[in-house]
């Protein structure tokens, strides 16, 4: 099955689906609306941090731009459906869960379709898993307590709304789960997040209930799929 590697279209994200059904737009009719009407230009959201001035500023570790476009249609979730914490410090530390997960979201990508893709071989038929989840969790663990220092707990907020944010958290922690399985299980602190978000009182438990939850990435597959993404001259060596 080829993997869609196109831009982003909201209304076939897992991340944007959950993020409408917990703000009580619910059913693919009233979704697909939401999506035409408020988030057709949901780039024009994408933090400053993230915008590439010109090629040679293009971040290539988001091979397929895809957590690019996930940040900028969160946030313009959040914009739209008031998911934006109103003061500064708590916007800064969003920003902050915001550019961790850019780093280890694209660091598991680079892995699977880059370092653990037949690694020693030119054919590139094989795909050590095993070795890509090794890999991958060593550089995961600092981030992970990164991430564990912006929560007050158990949201990052406190004991209150989730925020955009905690929604793209969510996605994140969901897809290294199924590459990695037990990935956050030594963290206590990300293993109520994700609890307490799963449980959250609000219209998300909806989505939960549904199948199309159950099922899938939020953001990408745990297989390789966009080598031809990779410019030839990264087509060589490893990540930091």
């Amino acid at each position: 099955e080829k993997v869609e590697t196109g831009p982003l279209d909201p209304i076939k994200s897992k991340v944007v689906k959950m993020m409408l059904t917990s703000r009580m737009q619910i059913g693919e009719k009233h979704q697909k609306i939401a999506c035409d009407r408020k988030l057709a230009n949901y780039m024009d959201h994408c933090p400053e941090w993230l915008k590439s001035k010109d090629n040679n500023s293009k971040n290539w570790m988001d091979l397929d731009n895809k957590m690019t476009e996930t940040i900028a249609v969160v946030r313009a979730i959040g914009a739209e459906w008031f998911l934006i914490p109103d003061d500064a410090a708590n916007q800064e530390k969003c920003e902050q869960v915001e550019k961790i997960l850019f780093s280890v979201m694209n660091t598991m990508v680079y892995l699977i379709n880059k370092i653990c893709f037949a690694p020693n071989s030119t054919e590139c038929n094989n795909f050590d898993v095993e070795y890509a989840r090794t890999r991958f969790m060593a550089k995961f663990q600092p981030k992970a307590k990164a991430i564990e220092d912006l929560l007050d707990g158990p949201f990052i907020m406190g004991d209150t709304l989730p925020v955009y944010a905690d929604y793209l958290l969510y996605a994140c922690l969901y897809d290294i789960n199924v590459f990695c399985p037990g990935a956050y299980d030594k963290s206590a602190k990300l293993s109520e997040f994700m609890d307490k978000f799963y449980h959250y009182p609000s219209p998300i438990r909806r989505w939960f209930r549904t199948n199309e939850a159950k099922t899938g990435e939020y953001i990408r597959p745990p297989v390789p799929h966009i080598m031809e993404l990779l410019p030839e001259e990264l087509g060589q060596g490893d990540i930091h």
